[in-house]
C-alpha cells in the first residue's frame, strides 16, 4: 500500500474554524440571556388586557333578556268571570248609627230656630230641627224637637240641658223613644217659617169684585140675620128697631 501523505491545512482555514467554534459557543449564551430577560409589557398591551377583562365583567353583570311570551289574541266577545263573595261577607253590613231625637220644652220668648241651632250645635251635628208654631199667628208654642246624628250625643245633650235655667225658664229636655218619632214630627224642619197673613187674605177676598147674583145673595142673608136678631130682642123685652142702624 502506498503510504498516505498528511496534508496540512492552510493557516487561514484553521483561523476560520476557530472563529466558527467561538461563534457557536457564544450563540447559546445570547439565547439564554434573552430567555432570562423578560420583555417589558407596554401600556398598549396592558390596556388591551384590561379592556378584555372589563368586557368579560360587563357581559357577566348584564342580565340576560327574559323571553317574553307572545300575547294571546283577545276576541271581541269576552265573558267576565263573576266573583262570588262569601255569604258571610255579603250579609255583614256596617250598622248605621241610630239618630237621637230630643224634646226641648219651656223655651223662652225669642228663642227660635237660629238660636236653638247655635246653642245645641255645641253638643254635636244636628240633622233636623223644628220649632212648633201657631199656624195662624206664627208665634212660638215654646217647645221644639232637635235630631242629632248620633244617639249618644242626644243623651248627653238631654242630661246636660234638663232643668237648665235660661232667661228665667227651666228647660225640660228628654230623649224621645223610637216609637214616638213618627214621620210627621219634622214636617217643615230646617226651613224658615213664614207667617200666613190671614187678615190680608180675607180683606182681598172681601174687596174683590162680585157679580150681581152674589150681591143679591149677600143682601138676603144680611136681612135674614137682622130679622132673627130683632125677634131675639123682642123675646128679651127690648124694644129696639135695628133698621135705625142702617
Amino acid at each position: 500500500m502506498a503510504p498516505t501523505k498528511k496534508t496540512s491545512m492552510p493557516a487561514a482555514t484553521k483561523k476560520s474554524v476557530t472563529k466558527t467554534k467561538k461563534v457557536v459557543k457564544t450563540v447559546p449564551e445570547q439565547v439564554e440571556a434573552e430567555d432570562l430577560l423578560l420583555p417589558e409589557s407596554s401600556d398598549e398591551d396592558i390596556d388591551g388586557f384590561a379592556s378584555t377583562d372589563d368586557e368579560q365583567e360587563e357581559q357577566e353583570s348584564t342580565p340576560e333578556p327574559k323571553e317574553v311570551a307572545p300575547k294571546k289574541a283577545v276576541s271581541a266577545h269576552t265573558v267576565k268571570k263573576s266573583v262570588v263573595k262569601d255569604s258571610k261577607d255579603a250579609g255583614e253590613k256596617k250598622p248605621r248609627n241610630r239618630r237621637g231625637v230630643v224634646y226641648v220644652g219651656r223655651l223662652p220668648h225669642g228663642f227660635h230656630e237660629e238660636e236653638l241651632k247655635k246653642y245645641f250645635a255645641q253638643f254635636g251635628d244636628i240633622t233636623r230641627l223644628r220649632l212648633s208654631r201657631n199656624k195662624k199667628t206664627g208665634e212660638s208654642k215654646h217647645y221644639a224637637f232637635v235630631e242629632f246624628s248620633e244617639l249618644e250625643v242626644a243623651k248627653i245633650a238631654a242630661e246636660t240641658m234638663n232643668n237648665y235655667l235660661l232667661f228665667g225658664h227651666l228647660l225640660k229636655v228628654a230623649v224621645l223613644e223610637k216609637e214616638k218619632v213618627h214621620d210627621e214630627l219634622f214636617n217643615g224642619a230646617n226651613t224658615k217659617f213664614k207667617v200666613i197673613p190671614w187678615s190680608k187674605i180675607a180683606k182681598n177676598k172681601n174687596d174683590s169684585p162680585k157679580p150681581i147674583e152674589k150681591w143679591n145673595k149677600i143682601v138676603k142673608s144680611e136681612a135674614a140675620k137682622k130679622t132673627n136678631k130683632q125677634k131675639k130682642l123682642a123675646t128679651s123685652g127690648i124694644n129696639f128697631d135695628l133698621a135705625l142702624l142702617e
